[in-house]
């Protein structure tokens, strides 16, 4: 399924410091001996598992899954003491309300689920940590490691639940774009997380893709694919949360904010988003240290 038939410009994959062809390679193999094939779509209007954050990734990637597809949709989001929670809620409460209305027999509202990631035991600790990062090369890197592992483990673990109530959910989506720079945003990670999910519940039917990324399907493209989508087809995204300050009106400057506004600049989309601040004029990705 190719998104948007290639409208995006291009990243070249095995160029990202976050992505390791071999292991791409291997796992995709392995797989493929294991199922037959790497990664499918599910069949039209089944039903589905996908990460809602109430950020504009997520939002337009369920958009997707119910407007294109016709799935049942079944999003999840986790609470995990992060500082934006009430702002996300927020976001959640609002597109929860427009998709029921929307697809009112394909969209199941947000089940909240409280997972403390990182532990509260050490977040302190490993924030500063963090911090200094950002005064090495990993800084683009870096994140809270076992953070992404953790939601999407959870979130598989929703889908088997969903067992009980007569649904056999065997893929998850999410969001994950080609400027991504975490390790833990990765198609290499994705890959290896599938794996352990297979392994873990004992079933090589399961699947976690993320369309933007997911190259079996000639995809590698960023968010301004997802905003193109939603613009064309008439979803309004400015009421979605991607600041990862406790503020209610976005700040502008911190990473996230930053991306989302480069993100309506390349897809020639006016923002008409609320920043407490204008838009930075430093070029590239800007970060300060603030962490989520």
């Amino acid at each position: 399924m190719q998104l948007m038939g290639n409208q995006s410009k291009k990243f070249h994959v095995w160029e990202k410091e976050n992505e390791d062809k071999s292991i791409v390679n291997v796992i995709g193999q392995i797989l493929k001996y294991k199922r037959g094939y790497i990664v499918r779509m599910p069949e039209k209007g089944g039903p589905v598992v996908c990460c809602m954050s109430g950020g504009a990734d997520a939002v337009s990637n369920i958009f997707i899954m119910l407007n294109d597809f016709g799935y049942e949709v079944f999003p999840f989001f986790i609470n995990r003491g992060q500082s934006a929670y009430q702002w996300e809620r927020a976001s959640i409460k609002h597109y929860d309300q427009l998709f029921k209305e929307r697809f009112p027999k394909l969209y199941h509202e947000t089940k909240e689920i409280k997972v403390n990631t990182p532990a509260r035991e050490y977040k302190k600790d490993l924030r500063e940590v963090k911090k200094k990062c950002y005064e090495t090369e990993a800084s683009a890197h870096v994140s809270y490691p076992a953070r992404n592992s953790i939601i999407f483990l959870t979130g598989m673990e929703y889908a088997l639940s969903l067992k009980n109530k007569g649904k056999d959910v065997t893929t998850l989506f999410v969001a994950h774009v080609a400027s991504d720079t975490s390790y833990h945003c990765s198609l290499t990670w994705q890959r290896i997380l599938n794996l352990e999910i297979c392994h873990t519940f004992h079933d090589y039917q399961l699947q976690l893709i993320s369309l933007p990324i997911e190259i079996e399907f000639g995809n590698y493209f960023d968010k301004d694919v997802y905003l193109k989508y939603c613009y064309k087809n008439g979803l309004d995204l400015t009421k979605t949360r991607t600041c990862i300050r406790k503020d209610e009106i976005q700040c502008g400057t911190c990473p996230c904010c930053w991306d989302r506004r480069r993100s309506f600049l390349e897809a020639g989309i006016k923002d008409e988003t609320r920043y407490q601040k204008p838009y930075p004029e430093k070029s590239g990705r800007y970060y300060d240290s603030t962490l989520k």
